[in-house]
């Protein structure tokens, strides 16, 4: 778990647990080889490109006290993830989420994946992260971003130019036509006038005149022919940030049905009101076709066949209200199931500026030319869009691998199993390695533009090492979703948070750690802060809520970390709090000449300090 409790330290003192989804398959994955460059199938077939040889030396890394499992990534995705992570200090799962939104933006109108179950699904990701607003998640997405919005602003400039373009053209088609058709009848007033005269001489002007009506009236039939099936050009938009759900619905039906919405403020989204929005957001996970009936022609819109990327940045604060207004309706209805979640800590006191250290790009501007190559290929005629879609499927291990892996995940969910509160994401855990591990696979072995001759099957077939990459990538998602939804798990992150608030307050009173109470009662008053205080310093989980804080509390007295004290009649002082918080602890090693003490800061076993 990356989140905030779990890189915090105290010298000897760590308050961290994290929290693992095991299974059996679990011990078996911890061997598997990484997904890069040196496992794909060109490179195993003794096919190394020359651009692969030729790429830029690989970045080293070796983040502190980070669970996500980058290592799995494969070689391009890790490499510009390093890269984001090095430059800007930015937690793992923000560069993670980042450079997965724009590989799934890039491929989701290019591929399908076969799972062998009788259906082809889409590889669109949604993807949500909580952090803190320093988090700098806007400077890793800029990163890569950038270029997508490139992109979308060249698509702009093409669509205003074809606009103005197609207008002057059909102002010059209109005006054809209407000179066409008044020499039509003027072609057919001179054929009856010559006609009614009955004159021999007039025979052959008759035939040259209804010659020239034949060829009028073709010509004016191939422009009303055009004008009938003139179709507006569509915006070939790829870029959302600021939209609501139905004009987001709205702009695929009339523009491109394939696109991304990357917002650093996702509050308005989680927070809207209307439920429809989320059912709505889990129609186009599911790539199914949008049918809106408005009270007005211009309200009602269809979208057929859209793809659609999600990318969307709170802060805990607001992801804890919707927890507490909406979180158990979106689990409901599935959304936060389809979403992959991800709260990591800002690395505070850790972002330090040194100039002195050249950037890392060359693997970003690498991922970059990938993106960018990827998204030209996607944009043709919408008519082509299914058929220059490739399906891709699992190599038989792959399959049996990804088989294995669900079903041990499905047993867990029955009644007496440790996934009962998970059932929600496990009903989509395969579909999410299935997409994990096809956009693995073609961004990094995909065959486009000139390339792509032939149906090379090596290309479609997915390797085992892929699936088992995915696997290990969205159990880590997993546990995100079990740390936020399944209730002891969460009480127990909220002990470990409201711990960590009530040692930072403990060191502020000393004026440095807490380290040598005494018994009397004067000293034992440094192991303890008033409960509102502490309460008031507990901002996230909606722990200011006393309701929910004493929930917490009680916990962690049960648990043997704290006790409640309350106010001490005939006491000197004490009258000044009415509840206070003292941190359980137990003098060892009496008799040797100094005094040492354990403190419960953990919430199993006591560190020693």
């Amino acid at each position: 778990m990356t989140n905030e409790n779990s890189t915090a330290e105290y010298n000897d003192c760590d308050i961290t647990e994290p929290v693992a989804v095991s299974s059996p398959a679990a011990t078996a994955m911890d061997a598997t080889r990484l997904v890069d460059g040196t496992s794909s199938y060109a490179v195993e077939n003794g096919q190394e490109s020359v651009e692969r040889r030729n790429r830029p030396r690989f970045p080293s890394f070796e983040p502190e006290n980070e669970s996500f499992p980058w290592k799995m990534l494969p070689e391009t995705i890790r490499a510009a993830v390093i890269e984001i992570c090095r430059n800007d200090k930015v937690a793992v799962p923000i560069a993670v989420q980042a450079v997965m939104s724009a590989v799934s933006l890039s491929c989701q109108d290019l591929i399908w994946i076969d799972r062998g179950i009788g259906e082809k699904s889409v590889c669109s990701l949604y993807m949500l992260v909580v952090a803190d607003t320093g988090a700098r998640k806007s400077r890793a997405d800029s990163a890569v971003t950038s270029t997508i919005e490139e992109y979308d602003r060249e698509k702009r400039a093409e669509y205003s130019a074809r606009i103005e373009e197609e207008r002057y053209l059909a102002k010059e088609r209109r005006r054809n036509i209407e000179e066409l058709e008044r020499d039509a009848r003027a072609w057919r007033r001179q054929i009856r006038t010559l006609i009614i005269r009955e004159s021999k001489r007039d025979d052959d002007i008759v035939k040259a005149a209804k010659a020239e009506l034949v060829e009028v009236e073709r010509r004016l039939a191939e422009l009303n022919r055009k004008e009938s099936e003139y179709q507006v050009p569509r915006l070939q938009r790829v870029f959302y940030s600021k939209i609501p759900i139905r004009q987001l619905q709205q702009s695929l039906a009339e523009n491109w049905p394939s696109a991304g919405l990357f917002s650093d403020e996702g509050a308005a989204i989680l927070s809207a009101r209307n439920e429809s929005d989320m059912s709505s957001l889990d129609e186009l996970w599911d790539g199914k076709a949008i049918d809106v009936a408005g009270r007005t022609a211009r309200e009602s819109f269809f979208v057929e066949d859209p793809r659609l990327t999600m990318s969307l940045m709170v802060q805990p604060v607001v992801f804890d209200r919707f927890l507490e207004r909406k979180g158990e309706l979106a689990k409901g209805i599935g959304f936060m199931s389809r979403v992959l979640l991800s709260r990591p800590d800002t690395p505070y006191g850790k972002r330090i500026i040194d100039t002195s250290v050249p950037r890392l790009t060359d693997w970003t501007e690498l991922f970059n030319r990938r993106i960018h190559s990827l998204l030209s290929h996607a944009h043709s005629e919408l008519i082509l869009r299914e058929r220059a879609r490739k399906t891709l499927y699992f190599s038989r291990t792959a399959q049996e691998a990804w088989e294995k892996d669900f079903n041990e995940m499905e047993l867990a969910t029955a009644d007496d199993g440790q996934m009962v509160y998970e059932r929600e994401f496990v009903n989509r855990y395969a579909e999410h390695v299935a997409r994990l591990a096809a956009l693995f696979h073609f961004f990094e072995n995909g065959k486009i533009g000139e390339q792509n001759r032939g149906d090379d099957a090596a290309e479609r077939e997915i390797p085992e090492a892929t699936v088992t990459s995915a696997i290990h990538v969205i159990r880590w998602y997993l546990s995100e979703f079990r740390n936020v939804f399944n209730p002891e798990v969460a009480l127990r992150e909220m002990a470990h948070y409201v711990l960590q608030r009530l040692k930072r307050m403990l060191d502020a009173k000393n004026q440095g750690e807490l380290v040598e109470p005494v018994g009397n009662e004067d000293h034992r008053a440094n192991c303890r802060v008033a409960y509102h205080h502490l309460r008031e310093n507990c901002s996230r989980y909606g722990l200011k809520k006393t309701e929910k804080f004493d929930q917490v509390i009680r916990w962690l007295e049960i648990n043997g970390n704290i006790a409640i004290r309350g106010k001490v009649a005939g006491q000197r002082g004490s009258n000044r709090e009415l509840k206070s918080i003292e941190i359980n602890y137990r003098p060892i090693g009496l008799g040797t000449g100094r005094t040492r003490y354990k403190f419960y800061w953990e919430l199993n076993d006591p560190v020693m300090r």
